[in-house]
């Protein structure tokens, strides 16, 4: 078929999907931390079982601020040996388009917000050092000055693909036999 072009064509739908996602290390296990408690300062450590089967509605706050809602953990990944690893879905609001730009650039880490279970703390017999080894997730913090040097953000995922082309048959036709004739070819479309 000397000087026919050959066309094919295929309609094609898709889906925007938005990343607006923060992975990150939401407590490092086994890391201690100087933390105020109940008034004085103790040295926490996370034991590496204290999330195990974490579940529930966890919200992602701005400093710890309940009234500042930022988005949702999308998942929790309790037994990585590093600590507690989070996936956070950021909402779409002017708030969480400074979170994601601030987190990107390595201005943000996260804090946790969590209560301990009954028997859930080991303390040393002069009160100074507490390990957690069972505690209850209710929210992570994106925060400037976190606890645990440890706690990081490790990915931040804010991509907005480009809109898809949706297929215009008719005028793609119309396009193509323009170039067609344009180069003096044929055309022939098999689809």
């Amino acid at each position: 078929m000397t000087g026919e072009m050959m066309i094919r064509t295929a309609a094609t739908l898709g889906v925007r999907h938005e990343q607006r996602m923060i992975d990150l290390i939401a407590v490092p296990y086994n890391e201690p931390a100087d933390v105020l408690r109940r008034g004085r300062w103790v040295t926490e450590t996370i034991d590496p079982e204290a999330f195990t089967g974490v579940h529930g509605a966890v919200t992602v706050n701005r400093a710890h601020d309940l009234e500042s809602p930022l988005g949702r953990v999308k998942s929790l990944r309790p037994n990585d040996p590093r600590g507690l690893l989070a996936e956070l879905k950021i909402s779409r609001t002017s708030d969480g388009d400074d979170v994601l730009e601030l987190a990107s650039d390595g201005l943000l880490s996260p804090s946790i917000g969590f209560m301990s279970e009954p028997g859930g703390e080991q303390w040393s017999e002069d009160r100074t050092a507490v390990r957690v080894t069972r505690a209850k997730l209710y929210h992570i913090a994106m925060t400037g000055d976190p606890a645990y040097a440890g706690a990081k953000v490790l990915a931040v995922r804010t991509a907005d693909p480009a809109p898809p082309r949706v297929a215009t048959p008719n005028l793609d036709r119309v396009r193509l036999q323009l170039l067609a004739d344009a180069h003096g070819v044929g055309l022939v479309s098999d689809v």
